[in-house]
């Protein structure tokens, strides 16, 4: 792609976008402020065995303290023991046991101590005027020693008060409290800091924006008729047409100009980011902001380094060609706020800067962004070179799908459309007495570059995640039995949208297996009944107070026959939420097996040649033993082979001998000599 000039006329490069001194945030773009302290002691990130798809990489250090309590050694062993040794009767008594439900009631206090561990965020305001605001850190710190000052003066006794994290949102430092100390944080509002008084309130995201926005106002008029007229500008540079966002020689802007952006180095800083916050206001899904654009520039600037503009890898982060031309950036310190940013970028274009006569200035931007292909319009890695860069050391199958009558299909294309839509009708359809469902949130796996943080505090109090929850008691309140129970806490849930299976098949993994020895609803059968096995992997969008939040999930359904003939029942729902991680972990890189034997997509099973319509499992085992027989593969890759040709021996067969000829397939497709 050649170098993205504005498309905006001439005009002077007077003034532009500049900040002296980036301001240091952790990866997350908060400041833990305790990691060491007695608080915090107690403040690990959760884990979840349940992953996504592939191989899981191991979790990213924290940049801050999560809620939530020790994970537990021994917890962990004893449960390594206990799966081994439980047998099959077990877990049926284990399921079906109603006594586990008399703890929720008399253990009400162990769930509202784990409540009283979530942190509370409040608002500080008003710091930027002092005089500490020259300082370094931009009196960050200052202001931070000052709130633990006051708490501790305040309350005098108990263990010493901290701010145990903190972040930086323009003009707001929002605190995160212990939540016995909110009372004692809201004495402190009003109150005279380094010579100006400061506000401190509780911390409302939705009215953060209009502060932001007020912060450039520059003359009279509202809050409003400011997010107009930056509207405005974002429509007049943004062209949807090629996903091109133009931030480009703003200080020669005449509506810019006009409003009087860059008269003052104060309004000037705060500008960018307010109007990033309008340009994100615009869409109404993180979804749908990611994907419209695909090209920013941000040339003739006059940056001395990309702080006051550091938002753009927010707002747009799944960008491909970013033009940087013409600026004054001479290191890489300048830049150190887009490290690991923008993982999707392959063009960068930083002609004009200073960095570029650096030595390690190649690669260094090689490191940062491991997609790049043309720096400075010249060619600095091959297409082949990215896609082999991707590569895991263990390669990901495709899903398997071992579906009866479509029972499993059938059940999850209902399923989320429904807990989406009218989750009352899921849990009378398919919910009964005996159903348990249980909520775990992984705060600690890994998620996707760029990709936004997401709060917890909807879920965090009903989450049931064993490796941080020792008590039995606990344990058995945050397992919730019966169609009342689950309704209860589906409806306290925020609502949900799940991505359209047909037409985004690639953001789901779905696998079936059958699952025999499951309780019988009826009673006449004393060895139970067979049923499905259903994991789910894929990613939400969820609605709180307004805001949009991206997520990940992990769903584990047991399903088996209902007590009506013809009906099915939920046995088990298990539902893990996680940060929103992508879908690129399950997609088969160089699958081992090749796609036209691969599990089809689920459908129904039809009939051997000469068989009655419906192939029974006697049948299929028959089939499948031939085929192994006769083409010496292992029973697994033979109804695969089969299953992928709709169980038409005489197909699977010569597409065995297409792919033999071709040595597509691995060894470990056939048995091993006797």
């Amino acid at each position: 792609m050649p170098s993205m000039k504005s498309r905006r006329g001439g005009g002077s490069d007077r003034g532009g976008i500049r900040k002296r001194g980036p301001t240091r945030t952790d990866r997350d773009g908060d400041m833990d402020m305790d990691a060491g302290g007695s608080r915090a002691k107690g403040s690990r990130p959760e884990s979840s065995r349940s992953g996504a798809g592939g191989v899981r990489p191991p979790a990213p250090r924290s940049g801050g303290t999560t809620a939530g309590g020790r994970s537990s050694g021994r917890a962990n062993r004893g449960g390594r023991v206990q799966s081994r040794d439980k047998t099959m009767d077990a877990i049926q008594r284990a399921i079906a046991s109603t006594e586990s439900q008399a703890t929720i009631r008399q253990n009400r206090q162990n769930d509202n101590n784990s409540r009283k561990r979530e942190s509370v965020p409040f608002s500080v305001r008003g710091w930027k005027q002092s005089k500490v605001a020259s300082d370094k850190d931009g009196g960050v710190g200052s202001v931070i020693s000052f709130l633990e000052r006051r708490l501790n003066s305040l309350t005098k006794t108990g263990p010493r008060a901290r701010i145990t994290k903190s972040r930086v949102e323009g003009d707001t430092v929002v605190a995160f409290v212990h939540p016995d100390l909110v009372d004692t944080m809201l004495r402190i509002n009003n109150n005279t800091f380094a010579g100006i008084n400061i506000s401190v309130e509780p911390y409302d995201p939705n009215t953060m924006i209009d502060h932001e926005i007020a912060a450039v106002e520059t003359g009279p008029g509202s809050t409003a008729d400011t997010k107009a007229k930056m509207t405005t500008i974002l429509s007049k540079r943004f062209y949807p047409d090629t996903k091109l966002l133009d931030m480009s020689k703003l200080a020669s802007d005449p509506d810019l100009q006009a409003m009087g952006i860059f008269n003052t180095t104060s309004t000037e800083s705060k500008f960018f980011p307010a109007l990033m916050k309008v340009w994100d206001m615009g869409f109404k899904s993180p979804s749908e902001r990611r994907a419209a654009v695909e090209s920013a520039s941000l040339a003739d600037n006059q940056l001395n380094n990309i702080t006051v503009v550091t938002t753009l890898a927010q707002a747009v982060p799944d960008i491909k060609n970013l033009d940087l031309s013409n600026n004054n950036l001479k290191d890489a310190q300048s830049m150190i706020g887009w490290r690991w940013k923008f993982r999707s970028l392959e063009f960068l274009d930083m002609t004009g800067n200073p960095f570029c006569a650096d030595p390690e200035f190649k690669d260094t931007m090689l490191k940062w962004y491991p997609r790049l292909q043309k720096l400075n319009n010249v060619q600095v890695r091959t297409p082949e070179e990215v896609a082999a860069q991707k590569k895991t050391p263990i390669p990901v199958r495709p899903p398997h799908f071992l579906d009866e009558s479509q029972i499993g299909e059938t059940f999850v294309r209902g399923f989320f459309t429904g807990y989406d839509n009218d989750r009352n009708t899921v849990i009378n359809n398919v919910y009964d007495e005996n159903s348990v469902f249980s909520l775990n949130i992984n705060t600690s796996a890994p998620r996707a570059p760029n990709s936004e943080t997401a709060a917890w505090d909807e879920y965090i109090k009903k989450s049931r995640n064993l490796q941080k929850i020792n008590h039995l008691s606990a344990r058995m309140s945050r397992s919730f039995k019966g169609a009342e129970k689950i309704r209860e806490v589906w409806n306290a849930l925020p609502p949900t949208r799940h991505p359209d299976m047909t037409a985004f098949p690639e953001k789901w993994l779905i696998e079936c297996n059958p699952v025999p020895g499951l309780p019988d609803p009826t009673g006449q059968s004393p060895t139970g009944v067979g049923g499905l096995l259903l994991t789910i992997h894929g990613h939400l969008e969820e609605s709180v107070g307004g805001k949009v939040e991206m997520r990940s999930f992990d769903r584990t359904f047991v399903i088996g026959p209902g007590a009506v003939p013809g009906a099915i029942r939920v046995v088990s729902d298990m539902f893990c939420l996680r940060a929103y991680g992508g879908h690129e972990a399950w997609i088969p890189e160089t699958p081992e097996i090749p796609q036209t034997i691969a599990p089809p997509a689920p459908g129904p099973v039809p009939a051997a040649p000469g068989a009655a319509p419906g192939v029974e499992q006697a049948q299929r085992e028959q089939l499948i033993a031939q085929m192994s027989a006769k083409s010496g593969m292992t029973p697994q890759f033979s109804e695969m082979a089969l299953s992928s040709n709709n169980w038409n021996p005489e197909l699977a067969w010569k597409n065995f001998e297409q792919l033999k000829a071709q040595n597509q397939l691995p060894p470990t497709a056939f048995l091993a000599p006797a």
